[in-house]
């Protein structure tokens, strides 16, 4: 879904794929336009249903998110090898590696996937800070949360609090702690997204040329934002948009062939997309990764800067 589509709507309705929830083998995917006053700060928001008793796979290096755990609880394990425990509310930061999630099913999850402006506005702190870690929510936005959070359990638990209303409490919430964010950081946040969106392998010193700031500042500003610098972010999301390319059941050899040529050569696609994606592409189509097939499909694609893996 593209920039323009995301906008295209300014409530908080029940938004399916293609006109029905996107699931797979027990699993579903529902997702919300964001209300209107709320777009610039959360670019997607989606509830995540898996009935299974345990529940494993990776995430992909994707955006940080603000998720409600309405049923499940479980841990994730980053690259570096520290776990983080994922129970109630909890936020994670911008994905610079896959990680590996372990949970206790059924896990019913409502997510709010942060963009870049919308993480430090939100939050307050820089989003490098949070990269590649999972905290309390608390932690961010205060004990009110996690009374949120409990409200929410409580009432999907009962059949008494429905999703819209959910999404429609949390938009109220995170819009009365909007921090103040210079409106210089959000033309420099713009023009990284749209220099992402530009091609598979955007020019690093491209960005920088079209920034009214100097290199050593525009690489602070962007880590803090983004949670890296730029050429991380690009090897980020070309492993992330050939990922989803390759899964594809409708890809053409042509296409592959295309995905390929923007890497060094096919063992470096394949490391990067591991880094980012946490399997190889061939590994990608085992039923271990089924869920990680579900964020990559191209019915879940969103514009660059929303894409949730």
């Amino acid at each position: 879904m593209h920039d323009s589509q995301l906008a295209r709507t300014a409530t908080s309705e029940r938004l399916p794929n293609n006109g029905s929830p996107m699931s797979v083998e027990g699993m579903e995917i529902i997702n919300f336009v964001p209300p209107a006053a709320l777009a610039p700060f959360v670019t997607q928001i989606y509830f995540f249903r898996c009935d299974e008793e345990f529940v494993r796979d990776y995430i992909p290096a994707a955006l940080g998110h603000l998720i409600f755990l309405l049923k499940g609880t479980g841990t994730l394990q980053f690259h570096d090898g520290h776990v983080d425990t994922v129970e109630k509310v909890a936020v994670l930061g911008p994905g610079l590696h896959a990680a590996e999630f372990v949970f206790e099913g059924p896990l019913h999850d409502l997510g709010f996937a942060l963009s870049p402006l919308g993480f430090v506005a939100l939050t307050g702190k820089s989003a490098n800070q949070y990269a590649d870690r999972a905290v309390t929510a608390s932690e961010l936005f205060g004990r009110d949360i996690d009374q949120l959070a409990e409200h929410f359990i409580a009432g999907y638990e009962a059949g008494t609090l429905r999703l819209a209303q959910m999404v429609d409490e949390v938009a109220k919430f995170l819009l009365g702690r909007l921090h103040s964010v210079p409106p210089s950081h959000i033309v420099l946040v713009r023009t990284v997204i749209d220099w992402l969106s530009s091609d598979m392998l955007p020019g690093v010193d491209e960005l920088y040329a079209t920034l009214d700031v100097s290199r050593s500042t525009a690489a602070r500003l962007i880590t803090k934002y983004f949670g890296s610098a730029p050429k991380v972010l690009m090897r980020k999301y070309r492993a992330l948009r050939a990922a989803t390319m390759m899964t594809d059941p409708h890809s053409t050899p042509e296409l592959r062939l295309k995905v390929e040529s923007v890497f060094y050569d096919q063992p470096h696609m394949i490391r990067e997309i591991r880094q980012f994606a946490g399997r190889t592409p061939g590994a990608l189509g085992s039923n271990d990764a089924k869920i990680m097939r579900m964020w990559l499909s191209r019915d879940n694609y969103r514009d660059i800067e929303s894409f949730l893996g």
